[in-house]
């Protein structure tokens, strides 16, 4: 069973999501390695725009339509989460003007030669619409279809409704 999400960390994940609205935010969510449950949000800095002004036929979306995380950054948090002997657990991302779905670019950014990028790892995409929140899905790795599939389950799901204070699991 996956950890539920602190509302408190629904609720940091939808601001920061409205507050980089009309860019894509992103992000992980860590958890104490070797151990179930999640210890600590971690936001990124979408570098997409600064990849994409540099080289765009390698980085041919803007940061409305994708994320990247720097490599620099990568390796800031490796450094931590070794020192706080802590894993990533969920990464996340937001979709502009689009639903929480997996998307194609997702799928190619998560998947490499058949197998998760980052094994072990969820994702979680937030709509942000007209620059409101309206929700997250996580999306899990199926070993059987070689796949990220949306999670089914009501303890893996999370949603928030249009009302902000009110949140439903």
């Amino acid at each position: 069973m996956k950890p539920a999400l602190p509302e408190t960390w629904i609720k940091s994940i939808y601001t920061q999501a409205e507050a980089e609205y009309p860019k894509e935010c992103c992000g992980m969510i860590l958890g104490p390695k070797g151990k179930s449950g999640i210890s600590r949000l971690r936001p990124c800095k979408n570098r997409q725009d600064d990849y994409h002004a540099r080289d765009p036929e390698n980085f041919p979306r803007s940061a409305r339509a994708a994320y990247f995380i720097d490599p620099r950054e990568l390796l800031e948090i490796q450094k931590e989460i070794r020192k706080t002997s802590e894993e990533i657990r969920i990464i996340y991302h937001s979709h502009v003007d689009a639903g929480a779905h997996f998307s194609e670019e997702d799928r190619r950014i998560a998947i490499s030669e058949g197998e998760p990028t980052y094994p072990g790892v969820d994702y979680l995409v937030v709509s942000v619409i007209k620059g409101k929140a309206t929700e997250m899905n996580l999306f899990l790795w199926d070993r059987e279809k070689r796949d990220y599939r949306e999670s089914s389950s009501a303890r893996e799901r999370w949603r928030i409704s249009r009302n902000e204070s009110e949140l439903q699991r």
